[in-house]
């Protein structure tokens, strides 16, 4: 689940808001487009969001492959140093989240209620 993970990085980011601000001044047009995306998963979190139900679900699908990349992004924008020389480029990953319910599906926890309403509640 992305959920928690995403909820986190931008409570982080409000610790050292002038930092991330000095990097986002510096940062490159993917750097900027991934700060973007995690800005938009925290909005599907929070359910601000201005996307469709049909593109949360496929965000939401997509997110847990994404989040990987868009780390080393920001990692390679912050601190060259440490970061690959290709972030956007990583090798798949060894684990791969595996599909999820729809929003309108049946909650897997066996409750009855749908998915949104119940464990995919933000």
């Amino acid at each position: 689940m992305w959920e928690p993970w995403v909820d986190g990085f931008t409570r982080a980011m409000r610790l050292r808001p002038d930092a991330w601000s000095r990097l986002l001044d510096q940062a490159d047009e993917e750097t900027r487009a991934t700060m973007i995306f995690l800005m938009a998963l925290q909005d599907i979190y929070t359910g601000q969001s201005k996307f469709t139900d049909d593109e949360i679900d496929e965000i939401d699908l997509e997110a847990p492959d994404l989040i990987p990349n868009c780390v080393a992004t920001i990692l390679h924008q912050s601190r060259p140093e440490l970061s690959l020389r290709e972030p956007a480029n990583l090798p798949d990953m060894p684990f791969k989240a595996g599909p999820r319910p729809g929003r309108n599906d049946p909650c897997s926890c066996g409750s009855g209620r749908k998915y949104k309403h119940c464990c995919g509640r933000h």
